[in-house]
């Protein structure tokens, strides 16, 4: 599993198609936006993968002091990739665990491309690479 975590001051983004019934535009403030990247190795491992995940999005997301956490599947962060019905499963997975914990949880949809812009955070700690 890869994760690339950003502390943002600001997201925005939409559905990139030609139809324009889908191209709600989304806006939040203050977050936590996780780019996942599943591995092949995932899929066997799925109960320690889960709870790694959970563990790093709600350190980084308490070490901030955020409670919205923005999840979005980015299959570009290395090689290995895991089935994409198994890398949905996971992160929906994830998103529930992480509401049952109180946070606020988007889910950017799967399987589309959106055009996105994003501010992130100076700090060092806006800025977090996971790889288990």
């Amino acid at each position: 599993m890869l994760l690339l975590m950003f502390h943002l001051e600001s997201f925005w983004y939409r559905p990139n198609e030609a139809d324009d019934s889908i191209r709600d535009e989304h806006k939040f403030g203050d977050s936590i936006l996780v780019w996942i990247q599943a591995e092949e190795r995932d899929e066997t491992n799925r109960v320690a993968v889960l709870r790694k995940m959970v563990k790093n999005i709600r350190w980084l997301a308490q070490k901030v002091g955020v409670k919205t956490i923005i999840l979005h599947s980015f299959a570009h962060l290395g090689p290995s990739k895991a089935d994409p019905s198994v890398a949905d499963e996971i992160i929906e997975e994830v998103a529930r665990r992480l509401k049952e914990r109180d946070f606020d949880v988007h889910i950017v949809p799967f399987g589309i491309f959106h055009e996105f812009s994003m501010h992130v955070k100076g700090p060092s700690i806006a800025k977090v690479f996971k790889s288990f």
